[in-house]
């Protein structure tokens, strides 16, 4: 049945946008359709029209009789500083999150707007999730953990119990975290890293075990 609350425009029509839209439409969702800063308004991506660019946001909004919106977009500081803008221009529109219906979040997590978690992704209970994070496919957080705003564990992420991932961190693709690891603010882990110990934020560590190698500054892209 499709109703107003159904209804969602994605910001992003690349391949992350592409990712959101699909597991929108398997959880039963009208994906109206994209805006891009990038691609044509007119263009049809995946079966989906873009139907304009962000800055048109409050027209669109009232156009197309939508009031929920999902940012399509990989990239953790760029997300951020994308919803603050357009939550500045037009204050009202509601953020949604995407559960894609073959991940499994307990019951008592507590899962903040904005959030998209994929096919195969485990939220274990007691873990709180703040606003525009991700939980790509087959990634899992142990029981306790925490991702703050703008945080992503990329496809194949294991992490153990009581781990902390920090604001726009990002861990990369099949990296393992041990118990009560912490990675700080803005830092990024590599690909296959082994982290048994904090990440400093701001930096950049990987291997295994995992060291850092060098600092990174919020907003360099993580990958």
């Amino acid at each position: 049945m499709k109703t107003t609350e159904n209804r969602i425009f994605i910001v992003g029509a690349s391949g992350h946008g592409s990712v959101a839209a699909d597991a929108a439409r398997h959880a039963g969702r009208e994906v109206v359709g994209f805006l891009d800063s990038f691609k044509p308004t007119g263009q049809v991506v995946r079966g989906i029209p873009i139907l304009g660019h962000p800055d048109n946001l409050a027209d669109l909004l009232k156009r197309h009789d939508v009031r929920r919106l999902f940012l399509g977009i990989s990239d953790n500081w760029t997300r951020q500083q994308v919803a603050a803008k357009l939550r500045a221009a037009v204050p009202d529109f509601e953020l949604t999150s995407i559960l894609h219906p073959q991940s499994v979040v307990a019951t008592d997590v507590v899962l903040g707007p904005g959030t998209l978690v994929l096919a195969g992704a485990i939220i274990n209970t007691g873990c709180l999730i703040a606003e525009n994070c991700i939980v790509n496919t087959k990634a899992s957080l142990d029981h306790d953990g925490e991702m703050r705003s703008c945080a992503s564990l990329l496809p194949g992420v294991t992490t153990g119990g009581n781990c902390v991932i920090g604001e726009c961190a990002c861990v990369c693709v099949g990296a393992i975290l041990s118990h009560k690891v912490s990675i700080g603010d803005h830092a990024v882990v590599g690909a296959g890293a082994v982290v048994l110990h904090d990440v400093p934020p701001c930096s950049l560590a990987y291997g295994v075990p995992a060291r850092v190698v060098r600092s990174r500054q919020p907003g360099e892209r993580h990958f």
